[in-house]
């Protein structure tokens, strides 16, 4: 009786010593994306242990002009990293076609899922030189990329100077804010002059690569990356900002204080009638607008305090919901801005009736 009551004794030990083994050798070495958050990115690679990033950009941040998803700059990344050294890539992406660093700063804040990553890759430049000066690209690429790091303050950040980007200016402020916050700045313009192929070679259309192109995106952050885990690099803390006015968030005006021929349409504030208006009162440096982009969008005109400041395209080949860049600069103090539908039309439409349709204009919180 002892000997059995011994016998099943030892029998439960062994079952509960081999959970507790199994647990030590299977359970506490899983590596999963939120692994070990004291890592930086450069230490998880050389340790072979995986890598979450983040993308914010515009279409080529999302890999447009590729004859095939697969062959998307991230995708050719993410591939060569398993294949070559066995780690795993994991993205998410905060894009968009046609987009600015403004509404790059808009969306990276409206992010439902702000979960830490190890690398952020920034792409804008092509679509901001279309709606403001260098200046004001500045401020505003400086803020997308101080928030980012507030958001993600272990992540390293990985800017990207389009290969298509002929506003030198632009590229400057690139490279002078990147330096200032230790970023690792890529600057695919020389790579793509050296490749030995022409810019009709590398892209669907001069301005977003093709598959080839994108490879040679690839290859450049690859070895940009693995560069950096061969020196240690370390990931910089927060500076002080270069520019006057620091972010501290945008604020969302929803309901205008005079408006005339616009009417309700679902969130949206609508007309399709010439010289219709819809105007906000509000205060900060900066202003855009949310509005419903489509195949009916119409233009519209912008004033700031009684003065023309510019004329924004409406028109999008389906309807979504933007986020547009009007002006920065502006004197830090009350404002007043009008929107009134313009009398021309996009050369895109097909649409012979378009509308503006608004939801809400959005400025920078100020103290």
């Amino acid at each position: 009786m002892k000997k059995r009551f011994f016998l099943k004794l030892l029998s439960i030990t062994s079952a509960a010593m081999a959970i507790v083994i199994l647990f030590i050798l299977f359970g506490s070495t899983e590596k999963t994306y939120g692994f070990d958050k004291n890592s930086s990115v450069y230490e998880k690679m050389n340790q072979r242990k995986p890598v979450s990033y983040l993308v914010i950009g515009d279409s080529i941040g999302r890999g447009s002009g590729a004859e095939h998803p697969a062959m998307r700059w991230f995708k050719i990344l993410e591939r060569r990293f398993f294949i070559e050294n066995g780690i795993r890539l994991n993205g998410e992406y905060i894009v968009q076609s046609g987009a600015t660093a403004f509404e790059g700063l808009y969306k990276l804040t409206s992010h439902q899922e702000n979960s830490p990553v190890d690398l952020i890759f920034i792409v804008f430049g092509e679509n901001d030189r279309k709606y403001m000066n260098a200046d004001e690209f500045g401020r505003i690429y400086e803020a997308l990329i101080r928030e980012a790091k507030a958001l993600h303050p272990n992540a390293e950040l990985i800017t990207i100077t389009e290969s298509s980007l002929t506003f030198e200016n632009f590229a400057k402020q690139i490279a002078a804010i990147s330096s200032h916050y230790q970023a690792s700045n890529i600057d695919m313009r020389p790579v793509f002059r050296a490749s030995g192929f022409t810019a009709k070679e590398l892209t669907r259309d001069l301005v977003h690569p093709n598959g080839k192109g994108y490879q040679l995106y690839s290859d450049t952050i690859y070895s940009k990356l693995w560069n950096n885990a061969g020196n240690s690099k370390k990931i910089a803390l927060l500076a002080p900002p270069l520019y006057d006015n620091s972010f501290q968030g945008f604020h969302e005006i929803i309901t205008p204080n005079r408006q005339n021929e616009f009417v309700p349409q679902g969130l949206f504030l609508a007309s399709n009638h010439i010289g219709a208006i819809v105007e906000y009162d509000f205060t900060g440096t900066f202003v855009g607008a949310k509005v419903l982009r489509g195949p009916a969008g119409g233009i519209f005109n912008v004033y700031i305090d009684d003065k023309f400041v510019t004329s924004l395209s409406t028109w999008w080949p389906f309807d979504k919901e933007r986020a547009l860049y009007i002006a920065s600069g502006l004197a830090d103090g009350p404002h007043k801005i009008r929107i009134e539908v313009s009398e021309k039309n996009s050369p895109y439409t097909t649409k012979t009736e378009t509308l503006i349709r608004i939801s809400s204009i959005i400025t920078n919180k100020t103290q």
